[in-house]
């Protein structure tokens, strides 16, 4: 009698051990593909915008697609801005920033912009030196 009960305890652990082993090892599987699918997902997003740079052509900014909302008429493309600066501050001397802006209308398909240069003394005031070069 003290032996079946004996075989019945091991081989009800036997089979509680399994069954916790099984439920571990399908909760591993079932969570991976999904955190996978996820991160190659921002993987792809990713990539597919970062794919077109460096821009070798203009034209192919007027083809993107940008934020749409309620202001906006169906064929509007609107105009994107793109402004880049750069300062420099040589040991001992001014301050000095270069910049550009770019006014891309993607409806008649024109670019203009300007190009600024500015300097900044010790005493924080700004002597602005703009000057405009329209490009098309």
């Amino acid at each position: 009698m003290e032996y079946l009960k004996r075989l019945a305890l091991l081989i009800s652990v036997i089979i509680l051990t399994i069954f916790i082993m099984g439920c571990d090892s399908q909760s591993d599987t079932a969570e991976n593909p999904k955190e996978g699918s996820k991160e190659a997902q921002i993987k792809k997003s990713f990539s597919k915008t970062l794919d077109m740079y460096p821009i070798k052509n203009l034209e192919d900014f007027y083809d993107k697609e940008g934020y749409r909302d309620g202001e906006f008429k169906k064929d509007d493309k609107g105009t994107w801005l793109i402004r880049s600066e750069i300062v420099k501050q040589p040991k001992g001397k001014v301050m000095k920033t270069r910049g550009m802006q770019l006014y891309i209308n993607r409806n008649t398909e024109t670019a203009k912009g300007f190009f600024v240069l500015k300097e900044i003394s010790e005493n924080n005031n700004r002597v602005n030196k703009d000057k405009e070069e329209n490009t098309k």
